[in-house]
C-alpha cells in the first residue's frame, strides 16, 4: 500500500472504495512541472510527446479500472456510439469521485502545477478520463488531434490552454483560428466542483456531442 495512503488511513482521512483502489493506480508524471508559462517551447513539446507516448498505457489503465465498476469502454472505442459510455462514466464519477475530493483550498493550485500523484492521484485519473474523451472524439472525427496550444495570442493573454496539451481542431474556414478543446480542465473542474452542475447536468456529454456534431467548426 502506498505510504501516503497508509498515513491517511491511520488518520481516518480516506474512506474505502475508489480512494483505496487508487492507492495502486500508477500516476502520470509529466517531464516538466507547470505552470505552463515556465516552459520553453521545447519543454512544452516534450510534455506533449511524453503524453502521447503513454496514451495507450493510460487508456488501458483506465479501462481496467472502469471494468471493475461494470463500465466497458471497448465497444465505444471500436466505433460504437460513444455517448452512452460518456454517460456511464459521468454517472460513476458523480458518486465515486466524491470520496476523492481534495480537503484543502490549495487543490486548484496543485492541479495547475500538474501534480498527479500521492494525495493528488485523482488528477492522474482525471487526465486519463480526458484522454478517453478525446480519443472518442478523434475516432469519429479525425480532424481533431492532440497538440499544443501554440497560438501567440494564448501566451500573450495568459490563457490556461497556452502551451499545454489540448485536443485541437484546425481552423475550418478562412480567418478562423485553430480551436483548442481543453478536456483535462473540463474533467478536473467536475472533480473539484461535483455539486456545481449549473444548467448542464453532464458537461462531458455536451462537449463530446458538440464535437461529434461539428458545432465547434464555426467557433471564432
Amino acid at each position: 500500500m502506498a505510504s501516503w495512503f497508509a498515513r491517511l488511513m491511520r488518520a481516518g482521512a480516506v474512506p474505502d472504495g475508489l480512494a483505496r483502489r487508487l492507492a495502486d493506480y500508477p500516476p502520470y508524471r509529466a517531464p516538466h512541472a507547470g505552470p505552463a508559462r515556465r516552459w520553453s517551447p521545447a519543454q512544452a513539446r516534450e510534455n506533449l510527446a511524453d503524453l502521447l507516448a503513454h496514451r495507450d498505457e493510460r487508456l488501458a489503465l483506465l479501462a481496467g479500472l472502469l471494468r471493475e465498476y461494470g463500465i466497458d469502454p471497448a465497444p465505444a472505442l471500436a466505433g460504437g456510439d460513444p455517448l452512452p459510455l460518456v454517460d456511464q462514466i459521468h454517472a460513476w464519477a458523480e458518486t465515486a469521485w466524491r470520496t476523492l475530493r481534495p480537503a484543502d483550498a490549495e487543490s486548484r493550485k496543485r492541479w495547475v502545477m500538474l501534480s498527479r500523484e500521492g494525495v493528488d492521484i485523482a488528477f492522474s485519473l482525471a487526465l486519463d478520463v480526458a484522454l478517453l474523451l478525446g480519443e472518442l472524439i478523434r475516432l469519429h472525427d479525425p480532424r481533431w488531434a492532440w497538440a499544443l496550444d501554440e497560438d501567440p495570442a494564448s501566451r500573450r493573454d495568459d490563457m490556461f490552454t497556452a502551451m499545454r496539451p489540448v485536443l485541437l481542431l484546425p481552423g475550418t474556414a478562412a480567418g478562423l483560428p485553430d480551436f483548442p478543446l481543453d478536456l483535462e480542465d473540463i474533467v478536473v473542474d467536475r472533480y473539484l466542483h461535483p455539486d456545481d452542475s449549473g444548467i448542464v447536468l453532464n458537461p462531458w456529454r455536451r462537449v463530446v456531442s458538440d464535437a461529434l456534431e461539428r458545432r465547434y467548426d464555426l467557433v471564432p
